[in-house]
């Protein structure tokens, strides 16, 4: 017959620890924990907001990788190009089309500059004789008030010069990151997968399975935002567009199609900004009743775009709460502006199916498993013991 045994006991503590609460105690232990965590993460962002010439060209290439990798992948299978020239096949016409685009905008709008430059005179002239009229303003208050911007605009001429260069630091440094983008890339292009097992490589035997097949959810995910981002960005860029042709403005079609779909990929903030700016484009070029009638078609497009596009299209490739997205947008732009509100949506969509599929809620089953990497690791993790 077995005899029983006590159960053990905990191991003494000192009386000062025995003394508070329990609750009390397992609170600090899971403060000084997250403190830890939370410090780590900030010091990460710091590093990364002191390299943005490098980690913005980055991130804007893995988007484009995304975006290109469906090419790459048709010329490579049903052609007898290999991967580095589908990639560089595929580079080439992302930069002609893009530059297309601009050159094609660029034209019309250096051929309607002076008509633009023209009526633009005439609507302040006819504000001002308004507001001389309404608010009885005489020519002398007017002078004053130009003679005094003169003033000041004399005085700050050194701020104005000082800026004048930090723009061309700026230029000099948008040249160098499109260089990176460029480099970066095309290399995602054609060895991707490559640098991802290496970089998978240098975790634990354990960890590099799981960490392989998470990043394929989250790598899908973001793939799914992209192309339905693209989507969304062109209805909206479509719809704007031909509302200009509609108002006799078709000359500036192409330049308003393209401000949209750019302004588009900047979640919230991108839509209010583009809208506004087709909008003071019409009342300048036309009058305020052409005006109202654009706002009301900007209008018309985004409520298409946020009740029908975004639930049924972007809730379908991404899900996420809209408060995340509100969020996600407002944290990124206040960390690190304009290219923080742009990235955050993609890398909340790639840290969401990341994290379901490390606890256990893989959010695409269909993916299964990568055999040909689980053997890869597995050759790896015996070349490793041997």
């Amino acid at each position: 017959m077995s005899k029983l045994r006590p159960a053990p006991r905990p191991p003494a503590v000192p009386q000062e620890v025995d003394e508070i609460p329990i609750g009390v105690r397992r609170a600090a232990a899971w403060s000084w924990r997250l403190i830890i965590v939370v410090a780590a993460i900030a010091l990460v962002l710091w590093g990364l907001l002191k390299i943005t010439t490098i980690v913005i060209p980055v991130l804007i290439a893995i988007l484009l990788a995304v975006m290109l990798q469906p090419v790459v992948q048709v010329l490579t299978r049903y052609t007898f190009l290999g991967r580095a020239a589908s990639s560089g096949i595929a580079l080439i016409g992302l930069l002609l089309v893009i530059s297309g685009m601009f050159t094609l905008a660029g034209r019309q709008l250096i051929a309607q500059f002076a008509d633009i430059q023209a009526k633009a005179v005439d609507g302040f002239q006819a504000i001002l004789d308004w507001a001389q009229t309404t608010f009885q303003i005489d020519d002398p208050m007017i002078n004053s008030a130009i003679n005094e911007g003169i003033t000041q605009l004399q005085q700050n001429a050194s701020q104005l010069v000082s800026s004048a260069l930090s723009t061309a630091a700026v230029l000099g440094n948008v040249a160098t990151g499109i260089v990176i983008c460029l480099f970066t890339l095309f290399f995602l292009l054609s060895s991707g997968t490559a640098i991802w097992r290496w970089v998978v490589g240098l975790l634990p035997p354990d960890a590099r399975i799981p960490t392989h097949e998470a990043f394929r959810r989250g790598w899908k995910a973001l793939s799914a935002y992209v192309r339905t981002q693209i989507l969304v960005a062109a209805v909206d860029a479509v719809g704007i567009a031909l509302g200009m042709v509609v108002l006799g403005l078709g000359s500036y079609a192409v330049p308003i199609w393209l401000l949209v779909f750019l302004f588009s990929f900047i979640p919230l903030v991108g839509a209010f900004a583009s809208g506004a700016i087709a909008v003071l484009l019409v009342l300048v070029l036309n009058n305020w009743v052409s005006a109202l009638i654009m706002l009301g078609i900007v209008l018309a497009v985004q409520q298409i775009e946020g009740n029908v596009l975004q639930p049924f299209l972007m809730g379908k490739a991404v899900e996420m709460h809209p408060l995340a997205v509100f969020l996600g947008v407002t944290a990124g732009a206040m960390l690190a502006g304009i290219p923080g509100a742009l990235f955050a949506i993609p890398l909340i969509a790639f840290v969401n199916a990341t994290m379901l599929y490390v606890v256990g809620r893989d959010p695409s089953p269909e993916l299964g498993l990568d055999a040909g990497a689980e053997a890869h690791f597995r050759q790896l993790r015996r070349r490793t013991v041997a």
